[in-house]
């Protein structure tokens, strides 16, 4: 547990276990690890999220393994060359392969030989000859430069020990402008020292988890832009995991802790340069909340980008603004009814537009008004639908808006009927205590799946 390659070989020997189950024992057990239910598995089962209405699910190739989706966000275009990085049984290259087409090729890589056998069986199966799996450490990604114009990868970071070494080497694979969607397991607090030291825990993608703002930042290190998050969801531990690691007092000063386990799935770009090089310009943005104040500055930024600005509140709730060097390059507000959000004025000034300011006023607001018990966020673009849809929104019909939008003067006025409407629910997920109960009697001693 002292050095990479020790935390590696944990990973290895958990995952080829997993691997080596059969698809029975798997379905025996509700934690989806039939009798060997401990500890990771317990989680894996937990954070898992359901593919089967993707085109391309192979049922074979999912282990529930994953803690999100990120091929369904991933922009996959027909003729797309995929790397799937931790690929396992194939699960994300074969829904892949179901978005880039027979013109298209999908790479997986995999240091585990027991779930490469797999891949390869399932492959062949399926008689793909466009979808290969490698051997590799994706630290050193079997691969040539520029080779790849997406990459996807689930809930596989978190366990490599050095994780800026895989992000450089997805920018080094990457094309220029070509982007990953990632899903992976980030933390915000401190975890207790009995999880931090858990190798269970490690395989099962927490204690090797870190800090959201750090993953973000190594992201924005490794030279990409545009970085966004797709979704961000909360992860909830029973009490039958924890208490394999900590004391009932641990467990209770955990809960109240504020530590949180986070699933999120973010994308990023890697910017189109003639010389392959990464952006070396660094500039320090503030962000904060809109004050009456600066109303006028607000006005003067929306309209040098074409933004209406009849229906502005003058007191400008619910707006973020960003500021370099005390100039106001960006903003974005939400106008609140009730459960519901209409975003607006998200804007940047042409200057500033390869800093992300536009995707981190949006994810900030975005928490903002979830705490005011905003559910769902709606839209109105004309330009930007394709870059809204990398954040995770949907379009939807003007007949499915509520009345509470329908009704703004922004929607019934100022809305072209040749705008598009989308939608993204920001609701935290609820979790029933039905499922709960569930998932404890079957993970505790006597239960017949432990």
């Amino acid at each position: 547990m002292n050095t990479e390659q020790s935390l590696k070989e944990i990973v290895r020997e958990k995952y080829t276990e997993v691997a080596n189950q059969s698809k029975d024992q798997n379905a025996a057990s509700c934690c989806g690890c039939g009798p060997t239910c401990g500890t990771d598995e317990d989680f894996i089962g937990i954070m898992a999220e359901d593919y089967s209405k993707l085109g391309g699910y192979v049922a074979d190739a999912d282990l529930g393994l994953g803690c999100g989706l990120p091929t369904k966000f991933a922009q996959i275009k027909p003729g797309d060359t995929v790397i799937d990085l931790g690929s396992g049984a194939g699960n994300d290259a074969f829904v892949a392969r179901a978005e880039t087409g027979p013109e298209g090729k999908v790479i997986g890589i995999d240091f585990t030989e027991a779930m490469l056998a797999k891949a390869r069986a399932n492959a062949e199966k399926l008689g793909f000859n466009n979808v290969e799996f490698r051997q590799g450490d994706i630290e050193q990604m079997p691969v040539n430069d520029a080779v790849a114009d997406v990459i996807v990868s689930n809930c596989v970071l978190n366990l490599v020990p050095n994780k800026a070494n895989v992000f450089n080497e997805i920018y080094r694979v990457l094309k220029p402008n070509g982007h990953f969607s990632i899903s992976d397991i980030v933390l915000v607090g401190q975890l207790p020292s009995g999880l931090q030291q858990a190798a269970e825990m490690y395989a099962g993608c927490v204690s090797g988890a870190i800090q959201k703002e750090s993953y973000l930042g190594l992201i924005e290190q490794a030279g990409f832009t545009n970085i966004t998050l797709q979704k961000d969801r909360e992860i909830f531990l029973p009490d039958s995991i924890l208490s394999t690691f900590l004391s009932a007092e641990e467990i209770a000063s955990f809960r109240t802790s504020g530590t949180g386990i986070y699933s999120i799935t973010v994308y990023a770009e890697k910017p189109t340069a003639s010389d392959g090089s990464k952006p070396s310009d660094a500039v320090e943005i503030e962000i904060r909340l809109a004050q009456p104040a600066d109303y006028e500055s607000v006005v003067a930024l929306l309209k040098s980008v074409e933004l209406p600005t009849e229906d502005l509140n003058a007191k400008l709730p619910d707006f973020l603004l960003a500021f370099v060097n005390e100039k106001l390059v960006g903003s974005a507000g939400v106008e609140v009814n009730g459960t519901v959000g209409l975003l607006r004025s998200v804007a940047v000034q042409e200057d500033f537009r390869n800093y992300k300011i536009a995707g981190r006023l949006v994810n900030d607001l975005s928490k903002q008004v979830r705490l005011k018990g905003v559910k769902e966020l709606y839209l109105i673009t004309t330009t930007a639908d394709g870059y809204f849809e990398k954040q995770g929104y949907e379009r939807v019909e003007r007949a499915a808006v509520p009345t509470e939008i329908a009704q703004s003067q922004q929607f019934s006025s100022l809305c072209p009927s040749s705008a598009v409407i989308m939608k993204k629910s920001i609701e935290k997920p609820k979790i029933k205590l039905s499922d709960l109960e569930q998932v404890s009697a079957c993970c505790t001693p006597n239960s017949g799946c432990c």
